[in-house]
This record gives C-alpha cells, sequence and structure tokens, in this order.
C-alpha cells in the first residue's frame, strides 16, 4: 500500500449538513437536511416557498436554538397565516436533494399558481464572463466543492446576491429568502432574474414564479416538465450549457399552445 495513503484524512474542508427542524408557532412542520448558515434566510424563503407567508413580515420571530444532530428553528408568524398553515397537511422530512417529498397529493406538488405578465428574456451577451462571475460568488464552492448556488442578478446582468448550500432547493430558497428580507413594502427587490448552478425540476419553477421572476437561468438541462411549467406561467428558462450558447425557453414573440406541444428531451424553443 502506499504509504502517503491516508486512512483519515482532513474533513475541515467538506461541505457541512445538518438537520433543521422548522417548527410554525408551536407546530412541528418539517425536518430538512441544510447548510448550516444563513438560517433565517432559509427560514423565510422555505415558508415563502411553502405559499405559508407572503411577505418577510408575516414572520414575527425567529429563534434558532442548537440540537444533538443539527438545530431547531421556531418561528413565529402571524394570525392570518396560520389558516394557510392549518390548510396543509403536509409534515415534511426531506433529503438533502428532496423537492416535494412528503406531499400527500398531486395537486399539492403541481398548484395552480398566478400567471405572470410576457416579458423579454434577459440578453446574456457575454456568456464566459457571466460563468467566471458566477464561480467567483461562491465562496464556500471554492473552499469545499459538492454544494449548489442560486443567484439574484439584476436586468442588466449583474450578480447582486449569492446563497450557498448542500440542497439545491435550500440554496433557492435562502436566495429568495434573502431577496425577500431586502425588499420592503414600497421598493420591489431589484432581482428578476433567478440562476441555479444546479439542474432546472420543476420545484424550483414552482419557486421562482412564487417570487415573481422574468428569468431563471440554469446551468444544466431543464427536464421536460420544468419547460412546460414555466411556459404556461411566462417564466422564460435560458439554460447555459458547458460549452455551447444559451438556449432559451420563452413565450416571448411567440405564438404556439403550450399544452400542444411536444418535447425531446434535447429540444429547443428559441426566441
Amino acid at each position: 500500500m502506499n504509504a502517503a495513503y491516508k486512512w483519515l484524512p482532513p474533513i475541515e474542508h467538506l461541505v457541512e449538513e445538518a438537520a433543521a427542524a422548522i417548527s410554525i408557532n408551536g407546530i412541528n412542520y418539517a425536518v430538512m437536511m441544510v447548510t448550516p448558515d444563513n438560517i433565517e434566510d432559509f427560514a423565510i424563503g422555505f415558508l415563502f416557498s411553502e405559499a405559508i407567508i407572503q411577505h418577510d413580515h408575516d414572520v414575527h420571530d425567529i429563534q434558532i436554538t442548537p440540537s444533538d444532530n443539527g438545530f431547531i428553528i421556531e418561528v413565529t408568524i402571524s394570525n392570518r397565516c396560520l389558516y394557510a398553515l392549518n390548510s396543509k397537511k403536509r409534515r415534511l422530512v426531506g433529503a438533502t436533494g428532496c423537492g416535494i417529498c412528503g406531499v400527500e397529493a398531486i395537486e399539492h406538488a403541481l398548484p395552480q399558481l398566478s400567471i405572470l405578465p410576457i416579458t423579454r428574456p434577459i440578453d446574456i451577451t457575454d456568456v464566459e464572463s457571466l460563468k467566471q462571475r458566477i464561480t467567483d460568488s461562491q465562496i464556500k464552492a471554492q473552499q469545499s466543492g459538492a454544494i449548489h448556488a442560486a443567484l439574484g442578478l439584476t436586468a442588466q446582468g449583474d450578480i447582486v446576491a449569492c446563497r450557498e448550500d448542500i440542497g439545491r432547493h435550500n440554496a433557492f430558497d435562502k436566495l429568495i429568502g434573502m431577496l425577500l428580507r431586502q425588499t420592503t413594502t414600497t421598493q420591489e427587490t431589484s432581482c428578476n432574474t433567478l440562476l441555479i448552478t444546479s439542474r432546472c425540476s420543476s420545484e424550483l419553477i414552482h419557486k421562482a414564479v412564487l417570487f415573481g421572476a422574468n428569468n431563471l437561468i440554469s446551468l444544466a438541462s431543464p427536464s421536460q416538465l420544468a419547460v412546460k411549467l414555466a411556459l404556461q406561467y411566462n417564466l422564460n428558462i435560458i439554460h447555459i450549457p458547458k460549452y455551447s450558447a444559451p438556449i432559451y425557453y420563452s413565450n416571448y414573440d411567440a405564438h404556439f399552445d403550450v399544452n400542444r406541444l411536444s418535447l425531446s428531451p434535447i429540444g429547443e424553443i428559441n426566441v
């Protein structure tokens, strides 16, 4: 055996993962596996994505308490939000990569959302520059790798927010929570484009539409269902492949019935 081989190499550089138990007004609601940072952003974004809250100010208090195997997030929400909470029968135990585990019915997994206005997709003029700025924004990925990132971009393509997590849905929730906390009742967020470094699935479409984004950029291919849902709600999807030009999926200046659309796994719907 090679003498340089280490049976117990250091692990400090590896990404962290911990169990986060979410309690809402004393009701146990979910247990998620997360990277233990930006926890208040995660809590706000998670509850928003669950349609329990609509604004940051719907949350009155967040208490975070360490436990033996992770930590407990105790959230207090407004009384008017309790109805939305009580109408849900979900008790979620989520794996790291899971977005809809624990949902009891298909209609809960694919709820009807408000249709967004049709907008022109963001113009990505310098793909390589954007990729480099994405890499520069991922501080944890530079240290440990094996972690997803979600980023917020302005209409001009400037990156103004980044959140990272071992779970891609968690990273997305952290980003949404961060942006909601920065948005006041009189000022809308400057981020109309969201970006995910991982694959784009239907659950991420749900989160982006709820947030009201115009564009969702993905560094990995979207699923067929993700594209169909995005077009149904007028969310522009931009896939940036590793070695080729961006692929746009958009209703902008297009005339077709999405319900009759037949997609192949590598089909393109170009603006």
